[in-house]
């Protein structure tokens, strides 16, 4: 997985790519990331985030994301340009390797709900690029709807595919109920962070927040922002909805009820019309 053409921040100061993993390898896969540096005692000049879950469509909604704050002056939040994105295949998994710029502040406690609401809101206006869901030039969807690793079965190119597959679930459990997402996109898809922890975000002495980690966060019709408020579980990402303005929609219940309804299945697939379907592997 590489990405060379996707307009990243060019910087000439990152180490070689047998460097980085490197470094990695030697971090351990338990890190969230680390800082990189050209010289041991040199100064840090990025940050890589890596892991088995690490994807360039993180990586493209990031940094398209970080691009669209950065064109706003009154925007109190940011997010780290992406220099970088590959991957190692591994024997027995692949390894994803983001590499981003460096933003030296401190993580955000579990005292920053506040703080950490008012860049929440502001994520959640941002619209998509395009109208098909999910990240930045295309994949499956990551959020809390979804009960197997929050991901999506299949890629949906428009948000009607979408919506025919969580009304097929409806559907099959004898639920009378249907949802309209394409009128609650009707404006556009609006972006939806589903991981609201306070390491996923940072906070500078200017009272700027730092938005980090997309690998939960798609661009979606806007009432799947109230799903994933319904489905928190911690205090700390609680009292930051509490604090958020978000659409509402009356549809919002029954998307609930269709992510439940699978929950005996252990998967997504059930209510997938049949013109989306991946074929079977023989």
């Amino acid at each position: 997985m590489s990405a060379p053409n996707y307009g990243f921040l060019a910087n000439g100061n990152i180490p070689s790519r047998e460097t980085i993993v490197a470094v990695c390898q030697e971090a351990g896969y338990e890190c969230r990331g680390i800082p990189l540096r050209n010289h041991p005692s040199g100064p840090i000049v990025a940050w890589v985030k890596y892991g088995a879950n690490v994807t360039i469509a993180e990586a493209l909604t990031q940094d398209w994301v970080a691009k669209y704050l950065s064109a706003d002056p009154a925007a109190r939040v940011r997010v780290p340009r992406v220099h970088m994105v590959f991957s190692i295949d591994n024997p027995e998994y692949c390894i994803g390797y983001i590499v981003m710029e460096y933003i030296g502040a401190p993580d955000c406690d579990k005292s920053d709900y506040q703080l950490v609401s008012g860049a929440v809101e502001k994520l959640i206006s941002i619209p998509g690029p395009t109208s098909a869901p999910g990240p930045v030039g295309g994949g499956r969807i990551i959020h809390t709807f979804f009960i197997d690793q929050w991901t999506s079965p299949i890629t949906y190119d428009t948000v009607d595919d979408l919506q025919e597959h969580v009304n097929g679930v409806l559907k099959y459990k004898g639920d009378s109920r249907r949802v309209d997402l394409v009128a609650d996109a009707c404006a556009g898809l609006r972006l939806c962070p589903c991981d609201i922890t306070p390491a996923n975000f940072k906070k500078c002495e200017d009272g700027t927040v730092v938005a980090l980690d997309f690998r939960a966060t798609c661009f979606l019709p806007p009432c799947f922002f109230a799903v994933a408020v319904r489905m928190l579980v911690d205090n700390f990402s609680r009292k930051v909805a509490r604090r958020v303005s978000y659409p509402q929609s009356s549809d919002v219940d029954a998307i609930l009820s269709a992510s439940y309804f699978m929950v005996p299945f252990g998967n997504n697939n059930i209510g997938i019309p049949k013109r989306l379907r991946l074929p079977k592997k023989l």
